[in-house]
């Protein structure tokens, strides 16, 4: 464990070990010690309480998660509730440790303890308490994770009869998709209830819902999947019916799907034939060469090759269909930006299918590959950086969305997770390390980031690092740096990959001075001054949003202060390395259309408060500027001081759109800014 410091470890334990001798009466030393602010001393507390089995000491180890946590102490926590479970839970049965105000710790513990014992505990707790139409609390999940038949049929018939509203019902409906995807738990009834489901007037809910038509494999579904997947307003709605198709498979499904990939709407056509490749690659091939070059939009480009080249030996095939199309002399077949999208992920996440990418690049007249670089040149250009790049051009480079950069890696603990932290690369590597890290990935892969591949039963094939692991699944983070959660049961085979995640030739379209300005960025990093992000205290990670006309008509005004950040209207980003949010950042979301009256920008952060008390903010945005925090007014442009609860609280900077200031700096060292 990273954080074990040997003295503390020591200490500790010989302290636990001497509480056994007597009653205990070291509990209120190690509850200190569980609040100390050094993360290797909260550890050691954590495993010290487990050798004193009392409830008292569940209740001190609990406490550690009202302080920031890490998967390291989050594991701690869990193998420490996990020994004291039994103390815990009669405690908590006999009403000796209320929930109330402890909904966080409970969630952690019955995700802990033995299933059987979760189970048998919150059907107690279920007995007398109604599930709150608006979800709060931890209930709705703890049942996915941990309840009995009972419970998950409550949930189902609180969801039917339309008592939760929409939000809580979205959540009820993964939670019973949990059930059955991790425990193997149908809910008695779960498909009858599909129908009227997917009639919801409300989109989050009817998406859910075609993914759990998915789930169960619901062949009574197809034509009603088709008819949304086909025609409904909301696109992640077609996308989920698109996807549950592809679950459920058969001859009829194949059949619409060839149908929407050929004559459907333009905009679902994508999601058809990546489906259709899933079912028939062969059926697939025709509509996917008629499909690319129409694409205008590189992410939409990159998401259909992402799609295709899931299924294992697509790219194959589809390299020999462009290989065989009928050609005209001096004619390009594809257009540049969707052949680069194509190569990129035939060579991205641990793929090396060349074949496709040398029929891309001669389909749209590129060059197939990067060219070769000698270890002079690399010297050269590494050279050449360090004298004209431009550091401030390349970070504005480095953060395009093209190249995906901050989906992978994280700068100050801000960013991806994919692939190594930037933070201080600069500053530890040499440029023409950095060089070739760059241009030739698989040269320098970073022990601990080689890529996992899983195929699945249905050969599907998922490629990514490995984020984390429990007994029932794997989570993948990919190349994009979104999470994948793939059911144990359903992989087939299991293998490391030889390649990088990062493509080869990522940055081959860019003009030279802009690659030197890249490398100029990456060499800076981690050095003192503006590229500097090793010091903690400053936000780094944003949402913003803005407030319009139509929102106060309708009551709405509040809603940057509630509403979760999976809602669409939040715009995610991040601070510069030196700190500071820029103006382009917060004018780019607060654009808008010329009909619409804007009152107000919001730029969101949060943070965590490890202990009760004062909180110190320091803000720098110019006149106007509102601090909040929930929904409380701390102040504006300068210092201000809140007192704060143990927790997580949502911190809002409030902006005339008149006003955008040209940069947005909030700092605090009373409070840990969340990252993720």
């Amino acid at each position: 464990m990273p954080h074990r410091a040997p003295q503390a470890s020591l200490a500790i334990t010989l302290f636990a070990v001497g509480s056994l001798l007597a009653e205990h009466p070291r509990l209120p030393a190690l509850e200190r010690l569980a609040r100390d602010p050094s993360p290797a001393v909260r550890l050691e507390a954590i495993r010290a309480l487990a050798r004193i089995p009392e409830a008292r000491s569940a209740e001190i180890a609990l406490g550690v998660l009202d302080q920031p946590m890490d998967p390291t102490l989050d594991y701690a926590l869990w193998l420490t509730i996990n020994e004291v479970s039994t103390p815990w839970i009669e405690a908590l049965e006999s009403g000796a440790w209320k929930t109330e105000g402890r909904e966080r710790q409970l969630e952690f513990a019955l995700k802990a303890i033995p299933p059987s014992q979760a189970s048998r505990v919150l059907s107690r707790l279920l007995e007398s308490r109604p599930l709150d139409p608006a979800g709060s609390g931890p209930w709705i999940e703890i049942i996915g994770q941990a309840g009995g038949p009972a419970e998950l049929r409550k949930l189902l018939n609180t969801v039917t009869a339309g008592t939760f509203q929409p939000a809580a019902a979205q959540r009820a409906i993964r939670s019973l998709m949990d059930a059955q995807r991790l425990r193997k738990i149908r809910t008695e009834g779960d498909a009858a209830a599909i129908p009227a489901l997917l009639q919801n007037p409300e989109a989050g809910i009817r998406e859910a819902s075609a993914t759990w038509a998915g789930l169960l494999k619901d062949a009574g579904r197809v034509a009603q999947l088709g008819q949304l997947a086909g025609g409904d307003p909301s696109a992640p709605v077609r996308q989920a019916c698109f996807q549950a198709l592809r679950q459920i498979g058969g001859a009829p499904v194949i059949t619409l799907l060839r149908t929407q990939a050929t004559q459907g709407p333009a905009e679902n056509r994508g999601e058809a034939v990546a489906a259709l490749a899933a079912l028939d690659p062969s059926a697939a091939l025709e509509p996917t060469l008629a499909l690319l070059p129409g694409i205008q939009d590189e992410n939409a480009a990159l998401a259909l090759f992402r799609g295709l080249l899931s299924q294992k030996g697509f790219a194959k095939s589809l390299a020999g269909a462009l290989d065989a199309r009928p050609q005209t002399a001096g004619a390009r077949f594809l257009p540049e930006n969707v052949a680069r999208a194509g190569m990129r992920v035939a060579r991205e996440g641990g793929r090396n299918e060349m074949e496709l990418v040398v029929a891309l690049a001669k389909a749209a007249g590129l060059a197939p590959d990067a060219q070769s670089f000698t270890a002079g040149l690399i010297k050269d250009l590494a050279a050449k950086a360090v004298q004209s790049g431009d550091p401030a051009r390349g970070e504005m480079i480095y953060r395009r969305d093209s190249l995906a950069c901050t989906a992978c890696h994280a700068i100050g603990g801000a960013g991806g997770k994919v692939g190594p932290d930037m933070t201080s690369i600069g500053a530890s590597a040499p440029a023409d390390y950095l060089v070739e890290s760059v241009l030739l990935p698989n040269s320098k892969i970073k022990e601990g980031y080689h890529s996992l591949v899983l195929t699945l039963k249905d050969g599907t094939e998922y490629v990514g690092t490995l984020a984390r692991e429990t007994p029932q699944e794997i989570i993948l983070r990919n190349a994009a740096g979104a999470e994948q959660t793939v059911p144990k049961t359903d992989v087939a085979k299991r293998e490391q990959g030889t390649s990088s995640l990062m493509p080869a030739g990522l940055i081959d379209a860019l003009p030279e001075q802009e690659q030197l300005d890249l490398f100029a960025f990456l060499s800076r990093l981690g050095k003192q001054g503006d590229y500097d992000a090793s010091k903690g205290g400053v936000a780094r990670r944003w949402r913003l949003a803005q407030l319009v006309h139509t929102d106060a008509q309708s009551g709405q005004e509040g809603w940057p202060f509630t509403k979760p950040f999976t809602d669409r209207r939040w715009l995610a980003t991040y601070a510069l390395v030196r700190g500071s949010l820029t103006k382009a950042s917060i004018e780019e979301v607060s654009k808008g259309n010329p009909w619409t009256g804007r009152l107000a920008v919001y730029a969101v952060t949060e943070v965590q408060v490890a202990v009760a008390g004062p909180v110190r903010f320091q803000l720098a945005a110019g006149p106007g500027a509102e601090l909040w925090v929930g929904d409380r007014k701390a102040g504006g442009t300068g210092a201000s001081t809140i007192n704060l609860t143990p927790g997580r609280h949502r911190v809002l900077v409030k902006l005339d759109p008149k006003q955008v200031p040209d940069a947005l700096r909030l700092e605090s060292t009373d409070a840990t800014f969340i990252l993720d």
